[in-house]
């Protein structure tokens, strides 16, 4: 083939290969709502792509992204965001910013048989990421696990990629947030001012030095709530937290 027609084909496959490996990325910054705070560990999800990051010290995020995919913003104490990606957010000086509203949470009800607040926005958070869950649970070929009792398999090398690394991280994550919410639902801010009296810079205090685990908020009931608030108010007036 002469040399002016082998440089041509070359330059003619780079043209059309450059924007299959071409990628954009919408970034900006997530603040609080009507406030100067920019929030960290924001999960940042692009539903269409299943592509997830989170937000850095400075509310930094960045998700690969391209016009007309859906993008989510959600974090603990926070109502959840969503983004419809247009090209002008890729064209934007400083970013797309996000700003997001604090999530009012009020004391679970105690009414049996009814669902709390909790529990149905549970719901609607499973519902919105179901896809990152696998619809049966899988088993390695060649291992020692049981049958799932649908005979579905994968090889290792499916279980060891980026993909299948990438989604259980997202699952992980996701059930960290759900544990956080939880703990939100069970000790709110409006509900420990209303015991402690404490406002402003001392409430936000103690919320942070005083938060209770997981597996407390899980077994306590309303009261035991109730008192653990109290003797964690009077220990931290005495200094003692």
């Amino acid at each position: 083939m002469p040399l002016n027609r082998t440089v041509y084909c070359v330059s003619f496959l780079m043209t059309f290969s450059i924007p299959a490996f071409s990628q954009q990325f919408l970034n900006g910054r997530i603040h609080r709502t009507a406030s100067d705070e920019l929030l960290v560990s924001v999960s940042v999800i692009n539903i269409s792509q299943k592509k997830t990051n989170i937000s850095d010290l400075g509310g930094n995020y960045k998700i690969p992204a391209r016009p007309g995919d859906t993008v989510t913003f959600s974090s603990a104490g926070y109502k959840p965001d969503t983004a419809f990606v247009s090209n002008w957010m890729f064209e934007e000086k400083d970013g797309f910013q996000i700003y997001m509203e604090p999530n009012a949470i009020t004391l679970p009800s105690v009414r049996v048989g009814e669902q709390s607040n909790y529990q149905l926005d549970s719901i609607k958070r499973y519902e919105e990421y179901k896809w990152a869950y696998p619809t049966h649970r899988r088993r390695l070929i060649g291992s020692e696990a049981p049958s799932d009792g649908v005979g579905i398999s994968i090889s290792p090398v499916d279980y060891f990629g980026a993909k299948e690394k990438h989604l259980r991280r997202l699952r992980k994550r996701l059930k960290e947030e759900e544990m956080d919410y939880y703990i939100d639902s069970r000790f709110p801010p409006g509900y420990v001012q209303r015991i402690t009296g404490l406002r402003n810079d001392s409430l936000k205090v103690f919320l942070i030095r005083c938060r209770p685990s997981y597996e407390f908020c899980r077994k306590s009931s309303n009261e035991d709530m109730f008192l653990y608030i109290n003797d964690q108010v009077k220990k931290y007036r005495e200094g003692k937290l």
